[in-house]
C-alpha cells in the first residue's frame, strides 16, 4: 500500500508541474487583462464567459471518448489491441471535433448577439470554436499519455504549450493591441502546435482498426458519461451564466476572479491526483485490497486538498492586492473561501464515483449530473438576485455538497467502500473554519496579519492530531518521510530514489 502511494505521489508531482503550468500563465496574464489599459472590467467580464464557453464547447465535443478509451485501454480482451482502440478512438474524434467545429462557425455572429447582445465579439468566438475543437483532439491524446504514464512528456507537452501560449497572448494583448482575439487567437496556435508535436508520438501508438461491435460498446458505455460530462461542465459555469443574467458584467468580472485563483486548487491538486490516480485505481478492480485503497485515497487527497484550500483562502487578499492591476476587483475576496470548499466537494465526489465505474453504472452518474445541475440552477435563481455574487457562490457550494452526498450514497449502494467519513467530516469542520477565519483579520496591520494567517495554515495537522486523527502507522511514516527529506545533505540520494519506485510496483 505504502509503495502504491509512493507512486501516485510521484505521478501526482510530475502532473502537477504541468497542471501548474497552465494555472502560472493564468495567474501572470491576470495583471494584464485586469488592467485598464488594455481591459475594462466589463471585458474581463466578457472573458470569464468566454472561458465557461470553451469549457462547455470541448465537453461537447469530448464525447466521453478519454473515459471510454482509458476503460476499454485496460480490458483484457483488448489487452493486444491497444493501438487499434487508440486509432479507433482518435480517429472518432477528430471527426466529432470539426463536424461540430464547422457546423458553430457560420453561427459566431448569432451566438455573440445571443450571449452579449451584440455581434460584435463574432471573432473571438470563432477562435475559441477552433481552439475548443482541437483541445478536445489533444485530450485524447493526453489520454494515451496517462494510460501509458508517461507524466514526463506530459509535463513537458504542457509546458511547451503554456510557453507558446503565453508570449504570443503577450504579443497579441501587448503589441497587436487584439485584446479578446489576442488571447483565442494564441489558445488556435498554441492547440495546433501541440498536435504537431505530439504527432509523430500518436502516429507511433495507431494501428488502422475499426470493429463496429467493439465501437458500439464502448458508445453505449461512454454515453451517459458524455451527457454527465456536459452537466457537470454545466454544473460548474452555471453560476457565471446566471451571473450575467440576472447581475452585471462587473459582479462576473469579479467572480472570474476568485474563481480563477481558486480554480488553481483543481488544476493543480484535483486534476493531478486525479491523473496520477485514476489509471491506478481501474488497475485495482479486482484486487483484494480494493476497499481500503479507495477509502484511502479519498481521505489523503482530502487531507491534502483541504490544506492548500486554507492556504488560498487565508492569503488570497494578499494575492488580489498584488495581482490585480485596479482595486475594483478586491471584492473578490470575500467568496474565494466559499470556492474552495466547494473544490473539496468536486474532488471527493470524483474520487467516490469511482465505485459505480467499477460496477460499470455509468447510468446512475448521468442522472446525478444531470439533476445536481438543475438544483444548481434552482440554487443560482433563488440565491443571485438577493445576494449578489455571495449568492452564487453559495449556490455552488451547496450544489457540491449535495452532489457529493448524492454520489456516496448510491456508489456504496453498489460497491461497499470503508471510507472513514468521521475522518473526513473533521478535516470539512477544522478546514473550514481556518479557512474563513482570514476574513476577520484582513482589517489587521501587514506583518501580525501575514503571521497569524500563517499560524493557522501551520495549525492544521497539528489540530487533526489532536482528534486522533492519524493512525499509528501514518505517524511512522510522517515521522520517516520527515527525517528523510530534513537532511539536505542527501537531497540528491533521496531525489534519486524516486526513480526506482516505480520498478518496485
Amino acid at each position: 500500500m505504502l509503495k502504491t502511494i509512493k507512486v501516485s505521489l510521484k505521478d501526482t508531482f510530475i502532473y502537477g508541474l504541468g497542471n501548474i503550468a497552465v494555472k502560472i500563465v493564468g495567474l501572470i496574464l491576470i495583471p494584464w487583462t485586469t488592467n485598464p489599459k488594455y481591459f475594462s472590467i466589463n471585458e474581463f467580464g466578457i472573458l470569464g464567459v468566454l472561458e465557461i464557453s470553451a469549457l462547455v464547447l470541448t465537453a461537447l465535443m469530448a464525447s466521453a471518448l478519454p473515459q471510454s478509451l482509458t476503460r476499454w485501454f485496460w480490458d483484457k480482451d483488448f489487452k493486444e489491441n491497444q493501438k487499434g482502440i487508440f486509432f479507433m478512438s482518435l480517429s472518432t474524434q477528430v471527426i466529432i471535433s470539426f463536424s461540430i467545429c464547422f457546423l458553430l462557425v457560420p453561427f459566431s455572429s448569432t451566438l455573440s448577439t445571443l450571449v452579449f447582445s451584440t455581434p460584435d465579439w463574432s471573432r473571438v468566438i470563432t477562435y475559441l470554436i477552433f481552439a475548443s475543437a482541437i483541445q478536445a483532439v489533444n485530450n485524447i491524446v493526453n489520454t494515451l499519455m496517462r494510460l501509458q504514464s508517461k507524466s514526463v512528456l506530459y509535463s513537458i507537452t504542457n509546458l511547451f504549450k503554456l510557453t507558446s501560449v503565453l508570449i504570443l497572448t503577450l504579443y497579441f494583448i501587448t503589441s497587436r493591441k487584439m485584446g479578446l482575439e489576442g488571447i483565442y487567437l494564441a489558445q488556435v496556435i498554441g492547440n495546433g502546435l501541440v498536435v504537431l508535436f505530439l504527432i509523430g508520438y500518436s502516429l507511433k501508438n495507431c494501428t488502422v482498426y475499426f470493429d463496429k461491435t467493439v465501437f458500439r460498446s464502448m458508445s453505449i458505455y461512454g454515453f451517459p458519461l458524455y451527457l454527465a460530462n456536459i452537466s457537470s461542465v454545466i454544473l460548474n459555469v452555471v453560476d457565471r451564466y446566471s451571473l450575467i443574467t440576472w447581475d452585471v458584467l462587473k459582479s462576473v468580472a469579479l467572480y472570474t476572479l476568485a474563481s480563477k485563483i481558486t480554480s488553481v486548487l483543481k488544476l493543480v491538486i484535483v486534476d493531478s491526483m486525479k491523473l496520477a490516480l485514476g489509471p491506478m485505481m481501474l488497475k485495482r478492480i479486482g484486487s483484494p485490497d480494493i476497499g481500503r485503497f479507495y477509502s484511502k485515497v479519498l481521505l489523503y487527497s482530502s487531507f491534502i486538498l483541504m490544506f492548500t484550500i486554507i492556504g488560498v483562502s487565508l492569503f488570497s487578499f494578499e494575492l488580489i492586492k498584488v495581482i490585480a492591476k485596479s482595486n475594483q476587483y478586491w471584492g473578490a475576496v470575500t467568496i474565494i473561501p466559499v470556492l474552495s470548499i466547494s473544490i473539496l466537494f468536486i474532488s471527493m465526489k470524483d474520487f467516490t464515483i469511482y465505485g459505480l465505474h467499477v460496477v460499470k453504472k455509468t447510468k446512475i452518474i448521468g442522472i446525478l449530473v444531470i439533476v445536481s445541475t438543475a438544483v444548481s440552477i434552482g440554487f443560482n435563481y433563488l440565491l443571485i438576485p438577493h445576494f449578489g455574487i455571495t449568492g452564487a457562490a453559495m449556490a455552488t457550494l451547496l450544489s457540491q455538497f449535495l452532489f457529493w452526498l448524492a454520489v456516496l450514497y448510491y456508489s456504496q449502494k453498489a460497491f461497499y467502500v470503508p471510507y472513514e467519513i468521521g475522518k473526513i467530516t473533521l478535516i470539512i469542520v477544522v478546514g473550514t473554519i481556518l479557512s474563513f477565519s482570514g476574513l476577520l483579520i484582513n482589517h489587521f496591520p501587514l506583518l501580525p496579519r501575514l503571521l497569524l494567517k500563517s499560524v493557522s495554515l501551520m495549525s492544521f495537522p497539528f489540530i487533526l492530531y489532536l482528534f486522533n486523527f492519524y493512525e499509528p502507522v501514518e505517524l511512522k511514516a510522517i515521522r520517516g518521510f520527515a527525517t528523510k527529506w530534513s537532511n539536505l545533505r542527501k537531497l540528491g540520494e533521496n531525489l534519486k530514489s524516486l526513480k526506482g519506485i516505480a520498478d518496485e510496483m
